[in-house]
């Protein structure tokens, strides 16, 4: 299904959950419409999506919900390059998560907190950029080693720790250490296979 059609069904949704009152119905198709939007490269309406998926959640008293929210605004920010309105969503993210010790939900902030710094740095070129994203990308490492085993199923959990690996063989690889570099990405790839 083309994406144009997809965003009109959704709309036809919402539509109709705004009509019912379904206020949790009409939060959880902002948030698909609002990634659809993004998928496209149309951040600004997605933007306005998530914004609306974000009061929505404050109405219902839903704080993942507003986490989720403020997390998909922040990568809109991200890919527009606006990154101080990014980190200050993500942070937002990350604080949410951690008022309900939500810890796959604080690693998520934190790896895409990681990835918005290493954002920056393709514009700003800063080691303190690189040390910032190393840093995120740590403590969620952290946090998928010592408090998710048992609550994530353990493909996800892979999954993570292949990701923050590749990252962090980025932050390294920009540092200009190619060892360091090479045994990050060496191990993304060991657990992807």
């Amino acid at each position: 299904m083309s994406s144009s059609r997809e965003i009109k069904q959704l709309q036809k949704a919402k539509s109709k959950a705004q009509a019912s009152k379904n206020v949790k119905e009409e939060a959880n198709i902002c948030n698909q419409l609002g990634e659809l939007l993004s998928k496209t490269g149309d951040y600004e309406a997605a933007i306005r999506e998530h914004q609306q998926e974000l009061t929505l959640s404050e109405v219902l008293n839903d704080v993942i919900g507003r986490a989720v929210a403020n997390r998909r605004i922040g990568e809109c920010y991200a890919e527009m390059g606006n990154i101080e309105a990014a980190l200050k969503h993500q942070r937002c993210h990350l604080d949410l998560a951690r008022s309900v010790r939500d810890h796959a939900e604080e690693q998520r902030a934190l790896a895409t907190i990681g990835r918005t710094f290493l954002f920056r740095y393709e514009s700003d070129q800063s080691k303190n950029s690189l040390k910032q994203a190393e840093d995120s990308f740590r403590k969620s490492l952290a946090i998928v080693d010592e408090r998710l085993g048992g609550t994530v199923p353990q493909r996800e959990i892979s999954e993570m720790k292949a990701r923050l690996f590749l990252n962090l063989g980025l932050v390294f690889d920009h540092l200009g250490e190619p060892k360091h570099c090479s045994e990050f990405i060496r191990r993304s790839v060991f657990i992807a296979e």
